[in-house]
Formats: C-alpha cells, sequence, structure tokens
C-alpha cells in the first residue's frame, strides 16, 4: 500500500511537471515571435526550469512573466548578441560550403571554432541571467568560463537541444508531421529542463540559487 501510494505521489509530481513544461513551452513560443525578444523568453525559460529542476513550488505563468520584467533590457541585449553570433556562424557555414580544396579544411576549422563559441554562449548565458545577479560583461565572462571549466554539462546541454533539432531535419515528414503537437508542446521546454537540471548541479557547487526572483536576492557571480 506504501509503495502505491509512492508511486502515485511520483507519478502526480511527473504529470504537474509535465503540465508546468507544455504551458512553458508555448509562452516560449509566444514571445518569442518577434525574435528579438528571444533572450528575453528564453531567460524567463531558464528561470522556470531551473526551478522546476530543483523541485520547487512554481506558478509558471507568474514567473515566467515576471522573470521576463525582472530582466528586460539585460535579457534583450544577450539574446541581440546571441542573435549576431547565430548570424555569423551561419555565414561562415555558408562560405565554407562554397569552398573547395585545402581552403575548405581551414573554413571547416573556424566555422566549428565559431559554432563551438556560439553554442556554449547560448548554454550557459541566460540560465547564469536567471539565476544571478550580474552585470551584462560579467554574465558573458561566466558562461564561457563555465563552458569551459564543465566540457561534459556543456556538451549534454547541446545534445539536449540538438535531439529535437535533429530529427526534424531527418526524419520522414510524415512522421514530423504527425509528431508536430510534440514540437509545439515540449520541443524547447523539455531540452531546457534537461540542461536545468545539469546547470543546478553547477551552480550548487559553486555556492549560487537555481534561480533568482527578486533581484537582490543574490551576488554570487562578481
Amino acid at each position: 500500500m506504501e509503495r502505491k501510494n509512492k508511486l502515485a505521489v511520483s507519478f502526480g509530481a511527473f504529470l504537474r511537471i509535465l503540465f508546468d513544461l507544455m504551458v512553458l513551452n508555448v509562452l516560449w513560443l509566444i514571445c518569442s515571435l518577434p525574435v528579438v525578444t528571444v533572450g528575453l523568453s528564453t531567460s524567463a525559460l531558464c528561470c522556470v526550469s531551473l526551478k522546476l529542476a530543483r523541485g520547487e513550488p512554481v506558478a509558471t505563468l507568474r514567473t515566467f512573466f515576471g522573470a521576463m520584467k525582472q530582466n528586460l533590457v539585460q535579457a534583450l541585449l544577450l539574446g541581440l548578441i546571441g542573435l549576431v553570433g547565430l548570424a555569423v556562424a551561419v555565414v561562415d557555414w555558408y562560405f565554407t560550403v562554397a569552398q573547395v580544396g585545402s581552403v575548405r579544411t581551414v573554413y571547416i576549422v573556424v566555422s566549428v571554432l565559431v559554432s563551438a563559441v556560439v553554442m556554449a554562449y547560448w548554454a550557459w548565458a541566460f540560465a547564469l541571467n536567471a539565476g544571478f545577479e550580474n552585470s551584462l560583461g560579467g554574465t558573458i565572462k561566466n558562461a564561457f568560463s563555465l563552458a569551459f571549466v564543465e566540457p561534459g554539462k556543456t556538451l549534454l546541454i547541446w545534445i539536449a537541444f540538438a535531439v529535437p533539432v535533429l530529427c526534424f531535419l531527418f526524419l520522414p515528414e510524415a512522421v514530423v508531421i504527425y509528431i508536430g503537437w510534440a514540437y509545439i508542446l515540449f520541443a524547447v521546454s523539455v531540452p531546457a529542463y534537461i540542461a536545468a537540471r545539469a546547470q543546478v548541479k553547477v551552480f550548487a557547487r559553486f555556492g549560487g540559487p537555481a534561480a533568482r526572483i527578486e533581484p537582490d536576492e543574490d551576488n554570487f557571480y562578481q
């Protein structure tokens, strides 16, 4: 009987997280539609994901929009920097494909390095912005520092976000259409939750919180 109760509680907790992730995914999609607001919505996404990863009770709507309001300027700037980085990486690969011979090898190396830098930025910058009060420069510096000292968790974050993209690119079109509802409901929030499970362990080891709601709660990263 006790075991059944534990299973029921665990299943209920799973369903609550699943519902929160569904709501979170839809919120992120809607708030990212202007594109320039993708940094703002991603920072809010990380704020909710970090709290869920720590098992904290979360009012998803209130936390999401509260984080957007709190991190407005810095999150927007982080997003614009991230979009510029993505544009540079795409242009690099565009020129790489057009090259031939040994020159192409050089371009591939450069493109891989640029892509790694951009992905490292996206893997940590918005989670740090959601979790810690810091300057724009300090957040970016710490993002690259964590990517360097935590390569395993950085790789895990990359894989988590790469899987939905790779499925979309390489699965048959009929399959993608059939599971399209899953992309609308979970394609971003589930990878963000997986990433948050890794990020909270790193943040806890450094003595920081999972995610802040009040801006003056923590000044760990300086």
